[in-house]
């Protein structure tokens, strides 16, 4: 595998290439999960069909979705990425790219336009309709906390450039729905959103989410109406942290049983964690520890020295280009924590340009020890690596 490290003015030119190519896309593409939107109706011959299928079609090397006649549409959440993305350009000045402004009120009027409908407040979800291994079909647009979070992410870096003020009007909203529409689990001390409104679940990046919006208001308004609420998100947050620093992916509602899955998800975690950390300025002692052991877990079991992410510790392949993105962007974030972070996060960029972007500007879905997985996912590929790159040349722009 190729290990050719570049200089940042090299890095800064496969950015461009790659913010021409979402462009020129006018932002459509194809998602993972995204088979249910062929002309077959896979559904109606039954779940285990509909759910089979939906697994080989993401899986598959050769992208099936042209002769199944998916067609290329918006994704919500990528969307948020990219209106997160050329903020955050607009912001620093990072490129010089004509329409810049233009494009990134375009995306954001998007948003504004296209949430999903019949909720308590403004909600996103992905376009697609999803079948689940459990035997439900989460129908397209309906919204989950993730979603709408990431695109809240977006809304506050759009707002930091533009002042615009019906960002204001959108998180506020979105908090109801987080309020009134999503099962919150009560314990002693704490507590846990679930996921969407569908169903009660224990998802520790996802209730980290929910607070993020509460927090965004709280923030944008100048008050602390959720306060209590996002301490109590982090109690749980620290209650459900391994010793070794990791986090798995969920716990049982039923019998508290975790699913032991660890990926990118632990950079989610981190990440929300600093943000609330940041926004209410909460210097307990037991946040930053969680924070420190968290991050310095991710980045010594996570990631092998060359700069490639295992995909779910510790089975190493494939690579997956999420899992190389959040490397990325929490390494990038943490940059103050320890001096080698945001150069072994140049690193990721390195390795991941080197090994799984082609030569048209956009990025491989995943890299396996003999072969390449060369499916082109729209916000699962491109949107990710965008913010990623975005992130860390900012970073870099002093070394520049």
């Amino acid at each position: 595998m190729k290990t050719k490290q570049q200089p940042v003015n090299e890095l800064k030119d496969h950015l461009f290439k790659l913010q021409k190519y979402c462009a020129a896309q006018h932002y459509k593409g194809h998602s993972l999960y995204d088979s249910h939107n062929s002309v077959i109706p896979f559904e109606k011959f039954g779940h285990h069909i509909s759910f089979l299928t939906n697994q080989v079609v993401k899986r598959s090397p050769i992208n099936l979705r042209k002769v199944l006649g998916v067609k290329k549409s918006i994704n919500p959440k990528g969307m948020g990425l990219l209106l997160h993305s050329y903020s955050l350009m607009q912001e620093h000045k990072l490129l010089d790219i004509d329409g810049l402004e233009l494009a990134t009120t375009e995306i954001f009027e998007w948003l504004y336009q296209n949430h999903s409908k019949g909720y308590s407040g403004k909600c996103w979800g992905y376009n697609y309709d999803w079948p689940r291994s459990d035997g439900s079909l989460f129908r397209a647009y309906t919204p989950s906390v993730v979603v709408t979070a990431f695109i809240a992410r977006g809304l506050m870096a759009y707002y930091k450039v533009s002042g615009e003020p019906r960002v204001k009007e959108l998180i506020k909203s979105a908090c109801e729905f987080v309020k009134k529409d999503i099962h919150c689990t009560l314990l002693e001390d704490s507590r846990c959103y679930s996921y969407t409104p569908v169903q009660k679940d224990l998802v520790v990046n996802a209730n980290l989410l929910a607070a993020e919006i509460f927090a965004y208001d709280d923030y944008l308004s100048g008050e602390k109406k959720y306060v209590k609420e996002v301490k109590e998100v982090l109690a749980y947050t620290l209650s459900t942290q391994n010793s070794d620093g990791s986090w798995y992916y969920s716990h049982s509602p039923k019998t508290g049983d975790p699913k032991k899955q660890i990926d990118f998800h632990q950079g989610y975690v981190v990440d929300s964690l600093d943000i609330l950390c940041q926004l209410y300025q909460l210097n307990d002692v037991s946040y930053q520890e969680a924070l420190r052991s968290g991050i310095h877990y991710y980045k010594s079991n996570q990631f092998d020295k060359e700069g490639f992410c295992y995909w779910r510790t510790p089975k190493i392949w494939p690579v997956d280009i999420h899992n190389q993105s959040q490397g990325i962007i929490t390494l990038t974030r943490f940059k103050a924590l320890d001096d080698s972070y945001l150069p072994f996060a140049k690193v990721i960029l390195n390795w991941t340009i080197n090994n799984m972007q082609s030569n048209e500007g956009y990025f491989y879905y995943q890299k396996y020890a003999w072969f390449t997985n060369k499916t082109n996912y729209f916000r699962w590929n491109q949107c990710w690596m965008l913010l990623a790159q975005t992130k860390l040349l900012i970073a870099l722009k002093p070394e520049e």
